[in-house]
């Protein structure tokens, strides 16, 4: 959950860092990040590292603890 030195490719990345909502009506969170769930904030738009924050920031009140998710293979860009 921290920022890495290597950049995560915005294009493809290889894995997700999920916030799931503790509420059911409530929407969850995914954020590229590497296998070990580390994220690259200057790879992140201002608004999803915002929310990357705030979800963070809200941990055990309106998300669970994030999991790091595997992203199915695409196409290269």
């Amino acid at each position: 959950m921290t920022q890495s030195r290597s950049p995560v490719r915005a294009c493809q990345p290889t894995h997700l860092l999920h916030f799931e909502p503790l509420s059911p009506q409530a929407a969850g969170l995914d954020v590229p990040c590497d296998p070990q769930g580390r994220v690259w904030l200057d790879a992140l738009g201002e608004q999803l590292r915002n929310d990357y924050f705030f979800a963070r920031a809200l941990i055990g009140r309106l998300f669970a603890r994030p999991t790091v998710r595997a992203v199915a293979p695409t196409a290269r860009c």
